[in-house]
């Protein structure tokens, strides 16, 4: 049990370990979520979510000897959100062709992108965007990890971002890290092709690219990324003409054909009588 659960004044009786590898240990403790993370992302992560005055969010801190970002460990408090991964929403999709499985795999991809929408208009990029970072909770959608987010202005503590997730990198992200080992900026028009590429994966259970040589590893996931060797539409479970034009927009290769986040999600007209709030919320 860390030590960190009775330094907090959380009950150990309650904790409930979820996760820990790569340096990440996640605990459930009755109503809460307790991240704990070497260095400084878990923090980091606090420090974003409190600035964007998101719901779930509890508080945040570091551990070491100076307690602060250069501290040997951070940890995140979080409200416990019941809610569905898009991987698991859009499972009935995968498995089957409905108009129920259609309207909802629509609706789930209407309230991702309102999601998405927010963030980005209060300046954020998400920098990480996966399947399981987006959570559908009753009528309120949240995004989830946002430890590698972006700001063009606020400053938050500073780590060199080398991207996230292959699977859901956009190729002109692939490409910058292949060329430099620099910081490497999160951009809204990348988190599109994160969204579009989540939506495919969650979809078709495979990778919106086809790598040449899985072996290869990162490095080589990231060039068949930048070189846009795409994954062959016969992957996809069964014809859905909406929802592959969608995910083909997202996957634009140039970031600039992008829709927006906004525009995305306005372009999906909501079911009658329903509405959802999402979060993080504008600053």
């Amino acid at each position: 049990m860390d030590r960190l659960i009775t330094h907090l004044g959380l009950d150990t009786d309650q904790a409930n370990l979820l996760h820990d590898r790569r340096g990440t240990t996640v605990y459930r403790i009755d109503d809460l979520a307790l991240k704990i993370t070497d260095g400084l992302m878990a923090g980091r992560e606090g420090e974003i979510l409190k600035l964007l005055g998101t719901e779930f969010y509890r508080d945040h801190g570091w551990d070491g000897d100076d307690h602060g970002p250069d501290g040997d460990r951070s940890w995140l408090l979080l409200r416990w959100i019941e809610g569905t991964t898009l991987w698991d929403a859009l499972e009935p999709a995968h498995r089957s062709d409905s108009q129920a499985t259609r309207s909802h795999a629509l609706a789930c991809t209407r309230d991702a992108a309102a999601a998405l929408a927010e963030l980005h208009a209060a300046g954020w990029a998400h920098g990480d965007l996966q399947p399981d970072h987006v959570l559908f909770e009753r009528d309120r959608t949240h995004l989830i990890d946002l430890a590698c987010a972006q700001h063009p202005t606020v400053t938050v503590p500073s780590y060199l971002h080398r991207g996230g997730l292959a699977h859901t990198t956009a190729p002109e992200i692939a490409a910058a890290i292949l060329a430099s080992k620099e910081h490497i900026t999160a951009t809204p028009q990348a988190d599109i092709w994160s969204l579009g590429a989540c939506l495919w994966w969650s979809w078709t259970r495979t990778p919106p690219i086809t790598y040449a040589a899985p072996a290869a590893g990162r490095p080589g996931q990231l060039a068949d990324i930048a070189a846009l060797r795409r994954a062959p539409a016969t992957t996809r479970p069964w014809p859905f003409p909406a929802f592959q034009e969608i995910i083909a927009a997202c996957l634009a290769a140039d970031p600039a054909d992008r829709p927006t986040a906004e525009e995305l999600a306005t372009s999906l007209v909501p079911q009658s009588g329903h509405t959802t709030q999402h979060s993080p919320q504008r600053a």
